[in-house]
């Protein structure tokens, strides 16, 4: 199969913060440009202006500097000399970040946030969120202090609504497996107020064993359950793929799935300006608690995510 020159295709961007020289977007941005093909910019912002140095503290130009190049040495240690490290100064990370993605025109977005509290939960930080709502391809958020398996990815989960966003999450989430060889998990999260399941069965209204509400309720399970396993039979194909009903508050439920998979893919609720990637109540809260990276797809701006599925379906072929 033929593939393009890596240098006249869309990026993958990893941003990079000097203040906290955290290596988690990096490794996950190194790991998307494997299994994609594509070449990976890793972004860093370096303060400028005496408004930003106010707000950053003790971290002083000259300390951004130091960190910015025992990076790019870092990388050629590796013999990571085709990973390029691009540094933009502003006053603000969120929008020397907005900047480098206007210019470079990535497929890919990797950001991390900031983990507080219980194990397992993120706080999304204002850059990221920033950053995230003004983008118009895929954006890869990566907890801080996430290790990547110990074998390797192994699961891809795939959080399905029957919904445009729900089936393009189970779409991508299928060709990414497939691509990377791994196992596909569809999941679906019914909502306990409407997903009870009476253990009197299909038939126990007729018999005054239980009231029509509680009916029709495991009637709604059952059509959730049977709408998932078709919707995963329509993508799945040859791939090792299962199906993972719960019922539970929607973020909640995810949120609890994320410490089962190794990456979950959800679909963003709503158009925002420039066609940008909008999070609803359900998808923040899953952004910001998951235990693994989060792939959130932008609603209506396919092509990127388009490009980026076909890079990784291209470089499965080369790899075979």
């Amino acid at each position: 199969m033929e593939t393009q020159d890596p240098q006249s295709r869309s990026p993958i961007v990893a941003a990079f913060s000097p203040g906290t020289a955290a290596r988690e977007p990096l490794e996950f941005g190194l790991a998307a440009s494997r299994v994609t093909g594509a070449p990976l910019v890793i972004v860093a912002v370096r303060h400028g202006g005496p408004l930003m140095h106010s707000r950053v503290g003790e971290v002083e130009e000259g300390d951004e500097d130091r960190t910015i190049e025992h990076l790019r040495a870092g990388l050629g240690r590796q013999g990571l000399h085709d990973v390029e490290v691009r540094v933009f100064e502003d006053n603000t990370a969120a929008r020397g970040l907005a900047r480098a993605v206007d210019e470079l025109d990535p497929e890919l977005i990797v950001l991390g946030s900031t983990r507080r509290g219980k194990v397992g939960s993120a706080l999304l930080g204002s850059t990221a969120e920033r950053v995230i709502h003004s983008s118009s391809c895929p954006v890869a958020v990566v907890p801080n202090g996430y290790e990547k398996p110990a074998e390797g990815v192994r699961t891809i989960g795939a959080a399905y609504t029957d919904s445009d966003e729900g089936r393009e999450a189970l779409h991508a989430a299928a060709t990414l497996a497939r691509a990377a060889g791994v196992k596909l998990r569809a999941i679906a999260v019914l909502d306990p107020d409407h997903a009870s399941e009476s253990p009197g069965g299909m038939l126990s209204e007729r018999h005054h064993d239980v009231s029509a509400t509680e009916s029709e309720a495991a009637r709604g399970r059952l059509t959730g359950e049977q709408a998932l396993r078709e919707a995963v039979a329509a993508v799945a194909g040859d791939l090792d793929a299962e199906v993972d009903v719960l019922v539970n508050e929607a973020a909640d439920g995810l949120v609890a799935a994320s410490e089962q998979v190794d990456l979950l893919v959800m679909g963003s609720r709503a158009l925002g300006p420039k066609r940008a990637v909008v999070l609803g109540s359900v998808s923040r809260k899953v952004v910001d608690r998951a235990a693994c990276p989060v792939l959130v797809l932008p609603r209506g701006a396919s092509a990127k995510t388009d490009a980026l599925l076909a890079d990784a379906e291209a470089q499965a072929g080369v790899r075979g």
